[in-house]
């Protein structure tokens, strides 16, 4: 299967309307948007899904029921399910959002309806805060956590070995730098501003040129157990 490299910015490009909408790639049951967000959109919630805003460029306002952040390029933030919000920009910003495209299976006690007005509050996470951090500890550092999916930046420093996902979809967005991904013969450049989708069970490696910083979104697979 051949894969395939999104560039942001040239997908960006393609829209041309307030709150338009491109479907950029899919990893399991999520899937990645990318939108324009200019005016503003009515207060909404979303019953089943967490939703995760990451500013490209501009600058966004996200209002919610649990408190108001303002996000600017390389900014994000997650809205938990049942949570009332609207986002809005007085510039054209480009923003990527993750989100469910389907219902995964539901376990007892998994699935939250409502949200109480100010119970928590939305926080905001710097991508290059925590790449400037992972350039000192290198450990890979969580960003944020959508249903089952962890959002995930990893500083990669040398060749990976050859390796496989069997029970997931591997998304990478590199951050910074440049990353040649091998698979079956063939090695693709993933250069900074584009993503891409490794299939479940595709053996692959990772060799990043200098150094680079990468978005990683996985699904949390069960090691066992059940409720």
């Amino acid at each position: 299967m051949p894969l395939r490299v999104v560039n942001i910015t040239e997908e960006a490009t393609r829209l041309t309307e307030p709150f338009s909408i491109i479907e950029l790639a899919y990893v399991d049951y999520f899937v990645v948007d990318v939108f324009v967000c200019h005016g503003a959109v009515v207060w909404h919630k979303h019953i089943d899904q967490d939703e995760l805003f990451l500013v490209q460029s501009g600058a966004i306002s996200l209002e919610t029921e649990w408190g108001n952040l303002e996000l600017g390029p390389g900014e994000l933030a997650v809205v938990p399910k049942g949570v009332g919000h609207r986002s809005s920009s007085s510039l054209w910003s480009v923003v990527l959002l993750f989100q469910p495209k389907a219902l995964p299976d539901r376990r007892n006690g998994d699935r939250r309806v409502f949200a109480l007005k100010g119970e928590r509050r939305i926080e905001k996470v710097s991508v290059s805060a925590e790449a400037a951090r992972l350039l000192d500890y290198s450990e890979p550092s969580d960003l944020a956590c959508l249903d089952d999916f962890v959002v995930r930046l990893s500083l990669c420093l040398g060749e990976s070995h050859w390796h496989k996902h069997e029970g997931r979809d591997e998304f990478l967005f590199v951050q910074e730098g440049v990353v040649e991904l091998g698979i079956e013969g063939e090695t693709l450049s993933v250069c900074a501003g584009e993503m891409t989708v490794v299939p479940k069970g595709m053996v692959h490696r990772l060799a990043p040129s200098d150094g680079a910083v990468v978005m990683l979104l996985e699904r949390q697979v069960p090691t066992g157990g059940g409720r």
